[in-house]
């Protein structure tokens, strides 16, 4: 479980990252102004950034909220998330995968700004305008893996950003909604700062400006879990993290991540990951049974090779209405 920022294989200041202890994600751009990136995914926690970014579904199911709305996407449906949206997923059946491009902001200016729009393509065939969307993806894809020149492949991508700003429909959220999101991302903060101390949910209401009851009811809209199961999850991410880049003994980890108890980090293994904190610690030490071409037990996303391959895949996921 963690932020969603994984990109081409690049050197350490290429990378996209995080900044420490926070759901603001920290999204690093190369000359191309673009991330573009294939992942079979099984959680994304809920976090935010300054990219916009089009998602499509390249196999099986998700859940994505977007704000306090809720969709489910299958193979094909594409979604459009603007910036500094709180977003989150998780696959509803294994092997779930999906194709991201996130657009830098460099690409947009006072005058030309990041289109703010509600579209996807949820549910439904495509559109006219929805086929657009995605064969200018496709094409996008088609520059980025034969490296064709640095103009064509610009002017890709604002091709891309015009089917897509044709096809969805303007939207301007309203302050309500603005200001219970940055209540939600404060909460979201908060918890990811003090992880590894006693937290309740009435201390992060209190902290993030809300009442007990709004906020655990939007805070479980907005993450789809409920405050003590993301606080479980949170302090389970930053254990795995230890348990496969350190010898830390594993009390001295729970313990260090919030888990009162050793017991409970290994209750909290045993429902997320399906492994014990030993066990997983172990497949990272030998590498061994970990399957290149699927998730190990207690991971959540493995990166794909974007070659001719999966853009043949992304190509047949189409669903327009000429579509068999």
């Amino acid at each position: 479980m963690f932020p969603f920022s994984v990109t081409h294989p690049r050197s350490v200041t290429q990378t996209g990252r995080q900044t420490a202890n926070s759901g603001y994600e920290l999204i690093a751009f190369d000359a191309e102004k673009l991330n573009v990136f294939a992942a079979e995914v099984r959680y994304c926690e809920p976090h935010w950034h300054p990219a916009p970014e089009l998602i499509t579904v390249l196999a099986g199911r998700f859940t994505l909220s977007v704000g306090q709305q809720s969709l489910e996407l299958a193979q094909g449906d594409m979604l459009y998330i603007n910036a500094e949206e709180v977003h989150s997923l998780s696959a509803e059946m294994a092997g779930s995968q999906l194709v991201t491009v996130q657009f830098s902001p460099g690409l947009f200016d006072e005058l030309h700004p990041s289109p703010q729009l509600d579209w996807s393509t949820c549910g439904r065939p495509y559109s006219t305008a929805d086929s657009e969307v995605h064969l200018r993806l496709v094409r996008l894809l088609e520059q980025l893996i034969d490296n064709h020149a640095p103009f064509q492949r610009i002017a890709a991508i604002y091709l891309l950003l015009d089917a897509v700003v044709c096809a969805g429909k303007p939207t301007r959220r309203a302050e309500s909604s603005l200001r219970d999101e940055a209540m939600i991302k404060r909460g979201i903060d908060f918890i990811n700062q003090h992880f590894d101390q006693p937290l309740t949910l009435s201390e992060v209401a209190c902290h993030s400006g809300m009442s007990y009851s709004w906020f655990s009811r939007l805070f479980k809209k907005v993450s789809r879990y409920n405050f003590k199961e993301y606080l479980t999850l949170v302090r389970l991410n930053k254990a795995r993290t230890l348990l496969r880049d350190t010898r830390t003994p594993i009390t001295e980890i729970s313990h260090s991540c919030g888990f009162q108890e050793h017991k409970y980090l290994i209750a909290a293994f045993n429902k997320y990951c399906g492994v014990t904190p030993t066990e997983y610690r172990k497949r990272f030490v030998s590498r061994l049974n970990i399957p290149e071409s699927e998730l190990a037990l207690g991971e959540d996303c493995l990166c794909l090779p974007l070659n001719h391959g999966l853009l043949e895949r992304l190509a047949a996921s189409s669903r327009s209405l000429s579509a068999p």
